[in-house]
């Protein structure tokens, strides 16, 4: 179909109530991210691309190979591990297993979740693969699988190997986050927990995680610490409705190589802050809202309703302007099957376009007779298509 603007509507949609913070989050870290998890959009970015040292935000990784595995039916998360003297003698951040206890494979991922226990990463990888450099082979495929084009893996929990440590940009950081959160949300309700307590193993350990608790919402997600990887933090917070205008939403901060444990939760948190106080989500189409209605050649109805395809959120900063036009195909001609393209809408925010949309019509368009099409024209029923300023 040609296509030529048949209507336009310029639409301007501002939220003047909210008022930008006060200047920008600023930081020297090794390199920052501040997400929002449903678009994928970056927020705010600092050598978001330059290859860094990960450490324990590896468990992220390992825990995906598991869950996929669980999926697969291939393990289940009832499966009994048995430790061997290899996980045991792993040092660092631990779950303090012996050689020959035996636990389930749903405690030793909560284990590497809340108190980041290397130990049990390798009891994992053994029970799954044999070995902890077969599990790792299957981090590394699993990586590219998902795009992740920086990602190094030498181990399965982070710690430093003669030949170095696992490596990623903070970008992947947050694609790999972005795809564990949504193919096994489930992981939200562990590394929400403040503390894994084990009573059968007079185990207690509060969450590594330094924002739980501090921040209204945070649920997650990861820490990490080496010394060439100083502190690192992977959180999360879930943003509440707070009115009308405003859809729920999800943040993701990454902070990279902070310099103590302390830096490492308050930067976190002036970057989820910082998310809070400038950005908003909201509805910006609605499927079920009528954009126009619009004439169809050789139909029996004289007007037809558009409908955007479907519906449409925008993260924005608070205050934009948002604008919206539409364009109609000008050769449209009856019969039509509900769902048929008959043009796009064109958002913009801040006089950048940023998303297009096929608009549709929602019912059968049946074709009118001769008769009835004469009758209408000598009678003047046809409306000539014009342009139009309509606030949507």
């Amino acid at each position: 179909m040609k296509k030529v603007i048949v209507f336009i509507v310029l639409s301007i949609v501002t939220f003047n109530t909210f008022v930008y913070a006060e200047g920008e989050y600023k930081n020297d870290l090794r390199a920052t991210i501040l997400g929002d998890y449903d678009s994928g959009d970056i927020l705010y970015s600092q050598d978001a691309d330059k290859v860094v040292e990960i450490a324990s935000i590896t468990k992220l990784m390992t825990y995906l190979v598991t869950m996929d595995k669980v999926s697969q039916g291939e393990i289940s998360l009832d499966d009994i591990v048995t430790v061997s003297q290899k996980a045991a003698d792993v040092g660092g951040s631990s779950f303090r297993l012996r050689k020959g206890e035996k636990l389930k494979l749903a405690t030793l991922l909560e284990s590497i979740l809340i108190v980041s226990g290397n130990d049990s990463c390798v009891a994992i990888a053994e029970h799954i693969a044999g070995s902890e450099e077969e599990f790792v082979k299957m981090m590394n495929e699993k990586a590219k699988q998902i795009g992740l084009k920086s990602a190094i893996f030498l181990n399965t929990n982070g710690l430093p190997e003669e030949e170095g440590q696992n490596r990623m940009t903070a970008k992947d950081i947050f694609k790999l986050s972005r795809y564990v959160i949504k193919t096994y949300p489930q992981i939200l309700e562990t590394t929400k927990k403040t503390e894994l307590y084990n009573k059968s193993r007079n185990f207690r350990k509060k969450n590594t995680n330094p924002i739980l608790g501090k921040i209204e919402n945070a649920d997650g997600l990861k820490t990490g610490y080496t010394g060439k990887a100083g502190y690192c933090l992977v959180s999360t917070i879930s943003v509440p409705q707070t009115d009308e205008n405003q859809n729920p939403f999800r943040f993701i901060g990454i902070v990279m190589g902070a310099r103590s444990s302390q830096e490492r939760g308050t930067e976190s948190i002036k970057l989820l802050k910082y998310g809070m106080d400038n950005f908003t989500k909201v509805k910006v189409l609605s499927k079920e809202k009528i954009i126009s209605q619009i004439e169809v050649d050789k139909a029996i109805d004289k007007e037809v309703q558009v409908f955007p395809k479907k519906d449409l959120y925008l993260t924005v900063r608070k205050g934009a302007d948002i604008r919206k036009k539409f364009l109609i195909y000008d050769d449209i001609k009856a019969p039509l099957k509900i769902g048929a393209v008959v043009g796009n809408i064109i958002i913009s925010v801040d006089g950048e376009d940023v998303e297009k949309m096929d608009l549709v019509i929602r019912r059968d368009v049946e074709s009118s007779n001769i008769i009835k099409i004469y009758f209408r024209r000598i009678m003047g029923l046809q409306i000539e298509p014009k342009e139009s300023t309509l606030l949507i």
